[in-house]
């Protein structure tokens, strides 16, 4: 019987998946924005020395959002910047940028200390916000990402008109974000393929674990022409996690991408450095209905404690505001919601 050649899954061309690593960033959420100095020094000269590029760290919602929010971290802004400067030699260091956390000012000083790229979160609903950040960006040299949060809540022709508009802004690329985790593979080949062959420019995936399909629909991403894929050591993150670093690097190496990770030495960073960490309580039945119902883990504090008191089950509340709205369910309208359904 003549044996069938299985041909690279991913990036056929010399233009490589790239891996950009944001456990300093979307992991502080795990460990209730605390990384230490010796956390962060120790994860930056791993990644780094595994062959990683472009490594994100800071606060999870970004740039001056510990000062916004009143919930800062253990290493304010500024002295990330010194950090990550003394530390990196190769690799680009950036940080996460929400337009109404952060100011143009804050911007301005985190390039100035040496940031190479930033990456502006806008809810995919509205992307305006992000047309003056990107801009600036662009006129202080950064590599310039627009990561479109919630991306989930759009159909494809939405998600293709969102990703145009802001490749007109000036982005060098724009992320579709699975905030919820609840994409399916196919779904995520399927949408990469229609977006790429629409709009021109390279594109990224941020993805979440909560039906345990991180890993594969990045690996769909890529297969279907996504640029860059965010990734974290142990798949540390907020709520159920991310795509895991040391397993995604490993499965580009056996695709034979171009780019070359230590996927040995960053499974020995995650062991060593991150799986040792404390980390919040994460509950993974909500985890798995946030998945289901398309819901964001932000929104379930608030569809548990009006499930409570009005006594419905949470899996029928959080469904049923799905289908009512996604991206910013207010109190009034959960709980108007939880009165229906108890009735």
């Amino acid at each position: 019987m003549t044996g069938v050649s299985r041909e690279p899954a991913v990036r056929t061309t010399a233009t490589a998946v790239e891996i950009l690593d944001c456990t300093l960033r979307d992991g502080s959420y795990s460990v209730d924005f605390k990384f230490t100095e010796e956390t962060i020094r120790a994860v930056l000269a791993g990644l780094e020395k595994s062959g990683i590029g472009l490594v994100e760290l800071g606060h999870g919602l970004g740039l001056g959002a510990g000062e916004a929010l009143s919930q800062p971290s253990l290493i304010a802004d500024d002295r990330c910047f010194t950090v990550a400067a003394e530390t990196l030699r190769r690799a680009a260091w950036g940080m996460f940028c929400i337009p109404g956390l952060a100011d143009p000012g804050q911007l301005r000083s985190a390039a100035e200390a040496g940031m190479g790229f930033v990456r502006i979160g806008v809810d995919i609903t509205d992307v305006s916000p992000a047309e003056h950040f990107v801009g600036l960006a662009k006129e202080l040299g950064l590599r310039t990402f627009v990561n479109l949060m919630k991306t989930n809540v759009l159909d494809t022709d939405g998600v293709v008109a969102a990703v145009r508009r802001c490749a007109g802004f000036g982005a060098d690329s724009v992320y579709l974000v699975d905030s919820v985790g609840g994409y399916l593979p196919y779904e995520v080949a399927e949408l990469f393929r229609r977006v790429g062959a629409e709009v021109p420019v390279p594109l990224g995936f941020h993805g979440h674990d909560n039906l345990g399909l991180a890993n594969a629909n990045a690996l769909a991403a890529a297969t279907a022409g996504a640029r860059y894929v965010d990734t974290t050591l142990d798949g540390i993150g907020r709520g159920a996690g991310n795509t895991v670093t040391e397993a995604f690097a490993a499965i580009l190496t056996h695709h034979r991408n171009p780019a070359e990770y230590d996927y040995r030495a960053l499974a020995e960073l995650s062991e060593a450095i991150v799986r040792p960490l404390p980390r919040l309580h994460d509950d993974r039945t909500l985890q798995v209905l946030g998945g289901l119902t398309q819901t964001h883990s932000s929104f379930f504090p608030l569809i548990t404690r009006c499930a409570e008191a009005a006594r419905v089950d949470v899996f029928d509340l959080m469904a049923a505001v799905a289908k009512v709205e996604r991206v910013r369910p207010t109190e009034v309208l959960v709980k108007e919601i939880a009165a229906g359904l108890r009735s």
